[in-house]
């Protein structure tokens, strides 16, 4: 494909809305951790709430990182690694619960 004919402002739009949603869905997802600590009274890491988004591995490998910077001996990967797929499942699930819908609404 050209550029002329990919580069046009639909297709700019549907990058900057895809931008958007991952940025919102990993604010949600750290605020709803933020939500859990409370509630389990410290228990539960804020930042395991960004890996509910499916950017499989990469948000895992940044929590862990970030996690090692405040304290060396805080390893969260594997328990990013287990709240980024339950992320995955959780996309392909709303995704064949959207197209099981489509015959109905079109």
């Amino acid at each position: 494909m050209l550029g002329s004919q990919f580069l046009r402002t639909e297709t700019i739009l549907v990058f900057i809305l895809g931008v958007v949603a991952f940025s919102l869905d990993t604010a949600a997802g750290v605020l709803l951790g933020k939500l859990m600590y409370v509630v389990s009274g410290g228990k539960i890491n804020p930042m395991i709430g960004a890996c509910g988004i499916s950017a499989f591995p990469m948000s895992s490998r940044v929590v862990q990182k970030l996690g090692l910077q405040f304290d060396p001996h805080n390893h969260l990967l594997m328990h990013a690694a287990g709240a980024n797929t339950a992320g995955q499942i959780a996309s392909v699930v709303a995704g064949g619960a959207m197209l099981m819908l489509i015959p109905l609404y079109a």
